[in-house]
C-alpha cells in the first residue's frame, strides 16, 4: 500500500509515518483494490490537522480531523474514514437484497441431465408483503374496474357499509366478492 505523505508547517517523523500507516491497515481489510491514500498532515498553532484521501474503483473518501495532538488527529479521521466505508459497503449490500430480479434455476442443469425434484421441506414458502391504496368505491365501480385493469382481484373499502372488501374473478368466469365476516 503505498501512501503519500504530505507535511504542512511539520516535519513528517518515522514514528508518525509508521503509526498512521498501522492504522491505515484498518481500511485495507475492507477494500483490498484501494489505488492510492493521500495524507496531509499539518500544523497551525495549537491545531493538529489530519486530512486523509483515498480512492477505489468504485469511490472515493475523503476524511479530515483537527485536535491538539497529531496522533489523536489520525486515530479520529481513521475512524470517520472506516465509518464511510461501512456505510457504503451496508448500502451496496442493501441494493442487492431489495431487486426485483431472481434467478431462477432451470430444469435442467448443464451437464444434460434432468433436475432431480426438491422436495418440499416447508421452509421455502416465502410471504411477500404488498401495500395497495384501499379506494372507497361501490360493487359495481369495483367490478368494472377489475374488468378494465384486467387483474385477477381488487381490494377496495365498500362506500356503502365502509368494510374492506375483496371482488375477484372465479376460475368459472363468475365474480367473487369477500366481504369480512363479524
Amino acid at each position: 500500500m503505498k501512501i503519500d505523505f504530505t507535511g504542512r508547517g511539520v516535519e513528517i517523523s518515522d514514528q508518525l509515518r509508521d503509526y498512521t500507516r498501522t492504522k491505515l491497515d484498518r481500511l485495507v481489510r475492507h477494500f483490498a483494490d484501494i489505488r492510492d491514500i493521500s495524507a496531509v498532515l499539518s500544523v497551525e498553532k495549537y491545531r493538529h490537522r489530519a486530512e486523509i484521501k483515498f480512492s477505489t474503483p468504485k469511490r472515493g473518501f475523503h476524511g479530515s480531523e483537527e485536535t491538539s495532538d497529531m496522533f489523536q488527529s489520525v486515530d479520529r479521521v481513521v475512524d470517520k474514514l472506516e465509518a464511510q466505508v461501512k456505510k457504503f459497503k451496508e448500502k451496496k449490500t442493501a441494493k442487492k437484497r431489495h431487486t426485483t430480479a431472481t434467478i431462477r434455476a432451470s430444469e435442467t442443469p448443464l451437464n444434460g441431465s434432468p433436475a432431480a425434484p426438491k422436495e418440499n421441506t416447508g421452509n421455502d414458502i416465502q410471504i411477500v408483503r404488498t401495500s395497495t391504496p384501499v379506494k372507497p368505491m361501490n360493487l359495481d365501480e369495483a367490478v368494472e374496474e377489475l374488468d378494465k385493469l384486467n387483474q385477477e382481484f381488487i381490494m377496495f373499502r365498500n362506500a356503502d357499509n365502509d368494510h374492506v372488501n375483496v371482488v375477484y374473478r372465479r376460475k368459472d368466469g363468475n365474480i367473487g366478492l369477500i366481504e369480512p365476516g363479524n
